[in-house]
């Protein structure tokens, strides 16, 4: 590699090139005509000493050099358009912005809408952007500096990232109305459940969830039978509505009143799984502690055990 800069317009025609594989597709989006772009391409390469894309069939594909650039271009451009809106913002009188992401299933909690209004009537002029993702996804995004905070279900945290536990959220068992067990009152053995198919998130997410409603069902003497693993608590919740199979979610989930759609509590009291914020161990902006502060001060004062 030379020592040459790596200029930005290099990384956006590059990023817009790996997103449409395709030369003249990226031209058209960019505004440009296809030669200058070739040339672009071939000159980023030249100063990488490396191939970013490969010829495959009659088009073309990302190398191995190119998807490892693709995920670092993408969050330096992020950070250059958030520096630029920033800016932008403060010239007009708008102090600054926070990117919180979410898992699916915070809304329906009681302390984070609760930590989202303090943190709103604290620092009525910092916009705070909502991202829902996943909580793989948001440990990427915060490595990435696309993310300020997170709000995640447990999961193996890598160096240089943190965490703070608001809660425990008491597990309980989503079920069709017509299922035998939703006639019965009161809490549910996971025993009850052997014969019936499961709808579990999908495990890629990052979310020990997955591995803690197995571990109940081993200790309970049976394997779950999965129907579905899906991406969406929505989408869980609307196939139970529809007649398919059971979930073993966070208690929050309650909340989310939908017809067909009964919900008991695990008998098992110790059944539960955490609600994390994290954030990068070097973060020294004021409304991410402001917004640090916040949560634990009412994470402290959430007595109920679950989130319910």
């Amino acid at each position: 590699m030379t020592n040459e800069y790596l200029e930005l317009r290099h990384l956006k025609y590059f990023v817009a090139v790996a997103d449409e594989l395709h030369f003249g597709r990226a031209a058209e989006r960019l505004g440009i005509s296809q030669p200058p772009l070739s040339q672009q391409i071939h000159a980023l390469e030249q100063r990488l000493g490396a191939k970013l894309f490969e010829r495959k069939g009659r088009g073309i594909a990302l190398s191995t050099a190119g998807n490892t650039l693709l995920p670092r271009a993408r969050g330096i451009l992020t950070q250059a358009e958030r520096a630029a809106e920033s800016v932008a913002r403060s010239q007009r009188g708008e102090l600054g912005e926070l990117h919180l992401g979410l898992v699916s299933s915070g809304p329906f909690t009681v302390v984070v809408p609760r930590v989202l209004a303090r943190f709103r009537e604290r620092l009525p002029n910092v916009r705070l952007l909502i991202h829902e993702m996943a909580t793989s996804h948001q440990i990427d995004a915060l490595e990435q500096g696309v993310l300020d905070v997170g709000v995640i279900r447990p999961e193996a945290l890598p160096r240089g990232i943190k965490a703070i536990e608001l809660f425990k959220d008491s597990l309980t068992v989503v079920m069709h109305s017509s299922n035998p067990l939703a006639a019965t009152p009161g809490p549910i053995d996971i025993r009850e459940l052997a014969d019936d198919d499961f709808i579990f998130y999908q495990r890629n997410l990052g979310m020990r969830l997955y591995d803690e409603v197995i571990a109940l069902c081993t200790k309970a003497g049976f394997s779950p039978r999965i129907l579905y693993e899906v991406r969406e608590l929505p989408t869980i919740i609307g196939l139970i509505s529809g007649g398919f199979g059971v979930a073993v979610l966070p208690g929050s989930v309650q909340r989310m009143m939908v017809e067909n759609v009964v919900y008991r509590p695990v008998v098992d009291m110790e059944a539960a799984t955490a609600v994390w914020a994290i954030y990068r161990d070097d973060a020294n902006d004021p409304m991410v502690h402001a917004f640090l502060e916040i949560a634990q001060c009412l994470a402290s004062k959430n007595t109920q055990g679950t989130a319910t």
